[in-house]
């Protein structure tokens, strides 16, 4: 039986949080253990403070990414001679890349088990001691995230997880919302952005802005406006866009939006981690998918959730030069809003 327990997912956000339920089936198995995460230091914030979690131990990619060659590689060894004195005696790699897998190779556990050869890339399998069985097909991240558990235990139970989103962020949502004078489960949240590298998954700010009339007049329901730093412009072509007033979140962090998220009647954007975050808070969640794979990156399934997509042929894709994007350009603000009163009615 483990004493101590090292589980690795570094980023990004929208993966940190889908691994929350598979991390706390480990919990389940092991009450006695003490538990820590690895993660970035870009992502850490939104599970700081998980029930069922000891502690974080934070990857400084910044400070990585500031250094070259020999350098960098030096600081990871330091950071692994710091892992190593913790003294683990089992380590979970969900993430299953070659940055993950050195990691779990640096702490010396005599247990490191993680994804087999065609689910672990960039060789990271070679890492581990031990690796659950291949499974054929494509699995949700959540399925292949709880393959791990499962190796443990074929019969443990799935959890109901949530997010640790602290008092000071719900009282920041519940002021933003008297402020604008809205309710909680009175408004549509709404998420234009996403990362930088996931800009080709972004469906126009001005379909957004159609959508957030249609669910206005269609439904009663105002739209409140979420977002990111470098996506000021993206809002301002969603509010030109929209005829009807929306209500635009100030900059937050990211436990702050889960907040508002948490509030919200219904999510409605991209493959991003605030729609991840929406079905964890149990935000019933309207994913829009062009190129995003809609089975590998289904929401959570006890959260009511649909997804739109035009199903044209050459998506799903992972071209992040593609210089037409038909998978978004095509699909209709109106089509939108007419799954949005499916949710709504459920």
């Amino acid at each position: 039986m483990p004493k101590k327990i090292l589980v690795i997912r570094l980023s990004a956000i929208g993966d940190v949080v889908r691994t929350v339920p598979s991390v706390l089936a480990l919990r389940s198995l092991y009450p006695q253990a003490t538990i820590h995460w690895l993660v970035e230091d870009r992502c850490a914030e939104i599970i700081t403070g998980l029930e069922g979690i000891d502690g974080l131990r934070i990857a400084p990619r910044r400070a990585w990414n500031k250094l070259k060659g020999l350098a960098r590689f030096r600081a990871m060894l330091a950071f692994g001679r710091e892992l190593k004195a913790e003294g683990y005696d089992l380590v979970v790699d969900f993430h299953g890349v070659a940055k993950s897998g050195f990691l779990a190779f640096l702490t010396r556990s005599p247990r490191r088990v993680g994804y087999p050869k065609g689910i672990a890339k960039e060789g990271a399998h070679i890492f581990l001691t031990e690796r659950v069985p291949l499974v054929a097909g494509r699995l949700s991240r959540y399925d292949r995230n709880f393959l791990l558990p499962r190796y443990f235990d074929p019969a443990v139970a799935e959890p109901e997880p949530t997010l640790p989103i602290g008092e000071g962020d719900r009282s920041m949502a519940l002021g933003f919302l008297a402020e604008h004078g809205l309710v909680p489960k009175g408004y549509a949240f709404l998420y234009p952005g996403t990362s930088k590298v996931g800009a080709y998954k972004r469906w126009p700010a001005e379909s957004f802005g159609r959508v957030a009339d249609l669910v206005w007049e269609r439904f009663g329901v105002p739209a409140v406006i979420g977002w990111g730093p470098g996506e000021e412009e993206m809002v301002e072509r969603l509010v030109k866009a929209a005829k009807h007033p929306v209500h635009v979140l100030p900059l937050t962090s990211m436990k702050e939006m889960a907040a508002v998220l948490e509030q919200a009647r219904i999510y409605i954007g991209g493959d991003t981690g605030p729609l991840h975050i929406a079905s964890l808070v149990h935000t019933p969640a309207l994913a829009i998918y062009g190129p995003s794979d809609p089975v590998l990156n289904e929401p959570w399934r006890k959260t009511p959730f649909r997804i739109v997509r035009t199903g044209i042929d050459c998506s799903p894709c992972r071209n992040r030069k593609c210089d037409h994007l038909s998978c978004l350009r095509l699909l209709e603000p109106e089509r939108v809003a007419a799954v949005v009163s499916e949710l709504l009615g459920s």
